[in-house]
């Protein structure tokens, strides 16, 4: 006889908390791919110590058989998006979950009740708490390791279960991964970055410490809500919003991996780069402490692997020349820190701009994240 689902709520410092967080400890175990949250990170969103709950809602669940946690899932309700974009969203995150279809299907129809509730129509997800949050399940690529806790990894049959519980494809979000042994972009585009940097009065600052970078850092923040107002998952971010940004930028930045382009006084674009340490992070096992932080520090010396998440242009410099300068610039850091592997991630399919320039990077898509949907009726 199967034993009946319970779904409970999660409330800080709980034995419930506790077993949200230790669920993907056991969904992943021995598993090479994925990366932890710390815990400690975990327990600050749980108590609400995020600028997200600032300005929206969200409450956190688990799916329990016989005391045993099968599943897990944050429902949201992005009131600030949802005004912004004039949605009726709710969103699901952070979900996991044991290969256990009875279990899908009574938290996502707990999930959708708790939607209809607030009198949104529709279930999208997984999305988080801001474009800087990774989306989507993994769909294709399961034999690579996830890019630091930026996107998400899942099994298999994460894809069969939200499709079995009714949930369509949204939107797929591509990871793209750059050969540092190739010599940057084809001679054509660095051509006409080199003609466009000359022309158009652009220069490049040189980042050489954590001080400059933080220095500049509001004014990139300024830019990402001026650049991608027109995306259709953005969301302005708010002063808070910006100031965790930064702290978090601080911490696992390279300022010589962060290049902004400016005409004259004025900053029109951005991108970021990261040392890779999803190794360290992995070694870590979701605690933050002396011994891991020494550990994260070692590995962001020696790494090889970078990540690019965080690219950002005003719209009138896209298509003349100001991408493809950035472009140019960050591959050129890329091979002086002889880079063996770079990984774009979070590009959009209907960003037509960001797919062609994957083409033009000498890279290949690699993982595939799906944001699934589903209308309440």
């Amino acid at each position: 006889m199967t034993q009946s689902i319970h779904i409970e709520k999660v409330l800080p410092s709980t034995q419930q908390e506790k077993q949200f967080i230790q669920l993907p400890f056991v969904v992943y175990k021995n598993n090479p791919h994925y990366v932890p949250w710390f815990s400690r990170s975990m327990r600050q969103i749980i108590s609400g110590r995020h600028p997200f709950f600032e300005h929206s809602e969200g409450e956190f669940f688990i799916a329990t058989r016989d005391k045993e946690t099968v599943a897990r899932i944050a429902l949201l309700e992005p009131k600030k998006f949802n005004q912004y974009q004039h949605k009726r969203d709710a969103r699901f995150y952070f979900f996991e979950t044991k290969d256990d279809l009875k279990a899908v299907e009574e938290l996502f129809s707990f999930a959708e009740e708790w939607a209809k509730k607030r009198g949104l129509d529709r279930l999208i997800g997984p999305q988080g708490f801001s474009g800087f949050t990774g989306s989507g399940i993994l769909i294709d690529g399961f034999d690579e390791t996830a890019a630091m806790t930026m996107m998400p990894y899942h099994l298999p049959y994460y894809r069969e279960l939200v499709e079995a519980v009714g949930f369509d494809k949204y939107k797929d979000f591509f990871s793209a991964e750059i050969d540092g042994k190739k010599q940057g972009l084809p001679q054509k585009y660095r051509t006409f970055a080199e003609l466009a940097m000359k022309r158009g009065r652009y220069h490049i600052p040189d980042l050489k410490s954590k001080k400059e970078l933080l220095a500049v850092a509001k004014e990139i923040g300024d830019l990402y809500n001026r650049s991608w107002e027109e995306h259709a998952e953005f969301t302005p971010m708010s002063d808070s919003e910006m100031k965790q940004l930064t702290q978090e930028l601080m911490t696992v930045s390279d300022p010589s991996l962060v290049k902004i382009l400016k005409k004259e006084d004025e900053l029109i674009g951005f991108i970021l780069g990261f040392p890779d340490v999803s190794e360290a992070m992995k070694r870590a096992q979701g605690q933050l402490n002396p011994f891991t932080l020494r550990s994260m520090v070692k590995e962001k010396k020696r790494t090889r692997r970078y990540l690019i998440n965080g690219i950002g242009i005003l719209p009138e410099y896209q298509k003349n020349g100001g991408l493809a300068i950035l472009f140019n610039e960050i591959t050129k850091a890329l091979r002086e820190h002889n880079v063996s592997k770079a990984e774009m991630t979070q590009i959009a399919e209907t960003t037509d701009l960001m797919m062609s320039s994957i083409e033009k990077l000498n890279a290949r898509i690699y993982k595939t994240h799906r944001v699934y949907e589903k209308k309440l009726g």
